[in-house]
């Protein structure tokens, strides 16, 4: 590692930190700390520093793989969703039926793509529109119908995704003992995830609309003409969304009764190894994840390791449970991968 280290100093000085020209503007410090900027490269710049390495320190690529990783010098792309300019300065989840306190906040881009590759994406509006809950058969394009357009050449390229949420709950209620933790918080942020999929033998690619983007996480059920809260769904399908936080797809839930905006940073990285099981679920040692609000299962990188080229990642807001609300005010997610 002190060999990767050096390498990728060397390479640092050489570099400037400017601002690209897609990046976007800073904002209040209130809403999300900018003060450290550190270098984001492209999908180009990286492509050059990997011939650059192989040219001139004539490495073999494992090396240079290794160099790249080490220095998490990866392009990226943002999603940003921000509220602050809505008349009511924010917005609201609230608890109540499944159509109110269930709510898609943002899409990504697929991974591995830098501009948006349909109009579906195109359309700002559509970044918080659920798809149908629809029932597909998980019929996957190959991934050379996504290589032949983009630079990514690994099927599995995502290595980090960073969460930054501005957000609180009602500011009141829980327990006295649960006040000012996270244990017992019922407005919280869940991960979700689409995917193309081939929905008919004259579709050969993926178009990346509603037509072959289906949703995978969270899962589709059919509606229970029996059960209460299907009462205001419309259609045979719906989404399956769980009572209270599931500890694999739970993001961030906010401290409980604490009415100031607070900043969340969440990090998933594909080199996360922390596993839920065993030692955690013995009491043997004590699992550091929901201490400060984090699902207990979201440590291990499986989520990170698992994407696949295309796939687009989903943010949703929830709340639970008579006055409840989820309080928002800005989210981004950043998606940073290998090429």
């Amino acid at each position: 590692m002190d060999f990767l280290s050096s390498v990728f100093k060397t390479l640092t000085l050489n570099m400037v930190n400017p601002l690209s020209a897609g990046d976007p503007a800073p904002q209040d410090q209130d809403d999300i700390d900018r003060s450290a900027n550190p270098y984001q490269p492209t999908a180009m710049e990286v492509i050059l520093v990997r011939a650059m390495l192989e040219k001139a320190l004539q490495l073999p690529p494992e090396i240079i793989n290794g160099i790249i990783d080490h220095a998490e010098y990866w392009p990226h792309t943002s999603t940003i969703i921000d509220y602050s300019n809505w008349p009511q300065g924010q917005r609201v989840v609230n608890s109540g039926d499944g159509s109110s306190e269930n709510a898609l906040l943002l899409r990504t881009l697929p991974l591995g793509f830098v501009k948006p590759p349909s109009s579906f994406f195109e359309n700002d509006g559509n970044r918080e529109v659920p798809l149908e809950p629809i029932p597909r058969e998980p019929k996957e394009f190959p991934v050379d119908t996504y290589q032949s357009r983009i630079s990514p050449t690994l099927s599995h390229p995502c290595r980090k995704i960073k969460f930054t949420i501005v957000s609180h709950d009602q500011g009141w209620g829980g327990e006295p003992r649960t006040r000012r933790t996270y244990k017992h918080s019922y407005t919280w942020f869940d991960i979700g995830l689409e995917r193309c999929l081939q929905t008919g033998d004259d579709i050969d690619k993926p178009t990346f609309d509603p037509q072959t983007l289906s949703t995978i996480l969270p899962k589709v059920r059919e509606v229970d003409p029996n059960n209460d809260k299907d009462s205001h769904v419309q259609g045979t399908h719906t989404f399956d969304f769980p009572l209270c936080p599931q500890k694999d797809t739970m993001i961030q839930c906010n401290e409980v009764a604490n009415g100031q905006y607070h900043q969340y940073e969440v990090e998933w990285k594909w080199t996360d190894n922390m596993s839920s099981a065993d030692l955690f679920e013995e009491g043997l040692i004590g699992n550091p994840l929901p201490k400060i609000g984090r699902g207990q299962a979201t440590g291990d990188g499986k989520f990170v390791r698992d994407l696949k080229l295309g796939d687009v990642i989903t943010v949703w807001a929830k709340a639970r449970f008579a006055g409840w609300a989820n309080y928002i005010k800005r989210i981004q997610v950043d998606v940073y991968w290998v090429v």
